[in-house]
């Protein structure tokens, strides 16, 4: 019982165990290893930090990153904004031509007997001048970050 006292957990954790293979049949050692629990856990410490270091590495170094969410690079960043811009642009046409032809079915049925539907031209002017006069919050910070990029 004292003896277990005195034996401290730094030596308990230092005492070595043998690891052996051998041959069942033939009793024959084939290889044995001398082993700690504190080399244990120093191995496999080891162990986890090479495969997170090869991980890292692996997503950082290859076209892995890429497949990851949030990782945008600026090319891509630009192409997605140039589309966005061009989306809005083809649905606000798609808008003002389904407006006209709205227009036309009424004209056409007899429901609306006076020309409510501003002439194509007169509506891209008047669509050019809302969309000069009012900014995003998202429009404002482009702005922005573009005016302090070209200043430097």
């Amino acid at each position: 019982m004292e003896k277990k006292k005195k034996d401290s957990w730094w030596k308990r954790i230092r005492y070595k165990y043998r690891l052996t293979l051998e041959n069942e049949d033939t009793m024959q050692v084939h290889w044995h290893f001398r082993v700690s629990k504190l080399r244990a856990a120093l191995l496999l410490l080891l162990v986890f930090l090479i495969a997170l270091a090869l991980c890292s590495t692996l997503i950082l170094y290859t076209p892995i990153r890429t497949i990851l969410p949030g990782t945008v690079t600026e090319d891509e960043r630009r192409y997605l904004l140039d589309e966005t811009m061009r989306l809005d642009s083809m649905q606000r046409a798609v808008e003002r031509q389904s407006q006209y032809l709205e227009g036309i079915r009424k004209a056409l049925s007899g429901q609306d007997q006076k020309d409510s539907t501003p002439p194509l031209d007169s509506m891209r002017i008047l669509e050019h001048e809302k969309l000069i006069e009012q900014k995003t919050p998202a429009t404002e910070k482009f702005e922005h970050t573009y005016e302090q990029k070209h200043k430097q």
